[in-house]
């Protein structure tokens, strides 16, 4: 008599649950990351213009400039001169402009020869290309 053989081969089981806990805290560690990015950003009066808005390439620089001209480096107080020699190191280290994404967030209320002033400053660099923040109101 020979024995009985079953094909049957049981199938591995996995549990997913520890999988599912891990993205779970690793959707709320960026949501909370995200958030706290953008509270770091001091309250300014941005001008309302409907943009675009692309993904970082590179190295970004957020520079804000006040009512008064006063300039923040992101969110840090700065005098004009100090602040070109932090965008020349990070163009330095970068190796090319292309690849240093500079913001600048200006005050509705601040006089364009302040914005003005900023973009010759930014263009001495060899900044070519940065971009103007805009509240997305569009009115």
């Amino acid at each position: 008599m020979q024995p009985r053989h079953d094909n049957h081969i049981e199938e591995p089981q996995f549990d997913l649950t520890p999988m599912i806990d891990v993205v779970m805290l690793l959707i709320v560690f960026f949501m909370l990351t995200a958030q706290f990015a953008q509270t770091m950003l001091g309250p300014i009066d941005l001008p309302r213009e409907s943009g675009d808005s692309d993904a970082n390439r590179g190295s970004t620089v957020t520079i804000d400039l006040l009512a008064n001209g006063d300039l923040k480096l992101d969110s840090e107080p700065m005098a004009r001169e100090r602040l070109l020699q932090l965008i020349a190191l990070d163009l330095r280290r970068t190796g090319a402009s292309a690849e240093l994404e500079v913001i600048v967030r200006a005050d509705r209320a601040a006089p364009a020869g302040h914005l003005n002033t900023l973009a010759g400053d930014l263009a001495g660099l060899g900044v070519r290309h940065w971009k103007l923040a805009t509240n997305g109101g569009g009115q």
